[in-house]
């Protein structure tokens, strides 16, 4: 396939990467940013029934008021982003997938579509979560313990819109990003033109998988950054989690692709394995030795040996090589190696350095 068959796919797959966002006048990262600016107003507003304005004047409790806001943000414009990005590698994979063009679109479909039910379901099921926490079993706000839903009807409106916006784009980054997975991971199910020699054109498979990875652990960082390092059990049993999910995001669509990775070397290897077995019978046999000389079975076993060592070594993840591998899989925990390397700098290094 050559680059402009991949452009005319990428053109006719981009409408379906829409949201409703993109129906409204005005770019898409201005949106995103205006519904993060709601959600700072009423992180605003919980701090100010803390205390006075002063309060906000203090690094601590500004970046705290911003958490909220930014990962907002960020999931609005990382939703659109995971979309649209993939494309290019979603065509790079139409001459490796062996499946007609119907199958490889409704895999496509899978991966990148939100239906417009899909969406309303995700706002109703935020709204109906965020008016059960605050309105029926009348529960403090998350971040401000100390602190219920005000009686100012302004205060109510704010609270519930805020926290509804921010509950619609986690709802909608979880469903999108499982569905994701799941068209990715039908591909990678299905036949593929594997070169035992040559993973570069199984390479989109993976960068597809890390890009929904590193959406998951960019989301945690941004949660760890302003919170600092967490204290209570279920604090650490959160970023564990969310560390696991991001590895799992990154390792599982890529399933069907190693199996078959696999396959082909095992398969290459039992080949080898037969042609030395044929040089062994070959040096056993009675006459073995008077039918094919010494030099010849040398010659015919080292390159069969040079050979296996190469096949052994060849990939079985869509991934460069190893070492690419292991970078993805660090990124993929990203999280919870910033939360180890807090906790041995609080616990070890500052203690050496006198630092209370």
């Amino acid at each position: 396939m050559n680059e402009a068959e991949q452009q005319a796919l990428i053109k006719r797959w981009m409408p379906l990467t829409q949201l409703w966002m993109d129906r409204l006048p005005g770019p898409y990262w201005l949106w995103a940013l205006l519904l993060g600016a709601v959600v700072f107003a009423e992180q605003i507003m919980e701090q100010r029934l803390l205390g006075p304005w002063s309060r906000l004047q203090e690094p601590q409790i500004l970046l705290f008021s911003l958490a909220l806001p930014l990962l907002t943000t960020y999931m609005f414009i990382v939703l659109r982003r995971l979309k649209q990005d993939s494309l290019v590698d979603l065509a790079a994979l139409r001459p490796v997938v062996k499946i007609d063009d119907r199958a490889f679109d409704h895999a496509v479909k899978k991966a990148i579509v939100t239906s417009e039910r899909a969406r309303w379901i995700m706002l109703g099921l935020a709204a109906a979560i965020v008016v059960g926490w605050f309105a029926v079993a009348r529960l403090p706000y998350p971040l401000v313990s100390s602190q219920t839903l005000p009686a100012n009807p302004l205060a109510v409106l704010l609270t519930l819109v805020a926290y509804t916006i921010f509950g619609m784009a986690g709802l909608l980054l979880v469903y999108s990003g499982v569905r994701f997975g799941h068209g990715i991971a039908m591909l990678a199910e299905a036949p593929l033109a594997i070169n035992l020699w040559d993973a570069q054109p199984l390479l989109p498979f993976g960068r597809l998988s890390l890009r929904y990875s590193l959406a998951i652990a960019g989301m945690v960082l941004l949660i760890l950054i302003p919170f600092g390092v967490p204290e209570a059990a279920e604090d650490y049993l959160v970023i564990s989690l969310a560390s696991l999910g991001s590895l799992s995001a990154l390792i599982l669509p890529l399933r069907g692709v190693h199996r078959q990775m696999v396959h082909v070397r095992n398969k290459a290897a039992s080949h080898i394995s037969d042609e030395l077995a044929d040089c062994q019978v070959s040096l056993v046999s009675a006459d073995g030795l008077r039918e094919i000389s010494p030099k010849a079975l040398v010659e015919r076993i080292e390159p069969l040996m040079a050979l296996r060592s190469r096949v052994n070594n060849a990939p079985t993840w869509p991934f460069l090589n190893v070492s690419a591998m292991i970078r993805v899989t660090l990124a993929a925990l990203s999280p919870l190696l910033y939360f180890v390397l807090n906790e041995v700098v609080r616990t070890y290094l500052l203690p050496l350095l006198g630092v209370q």
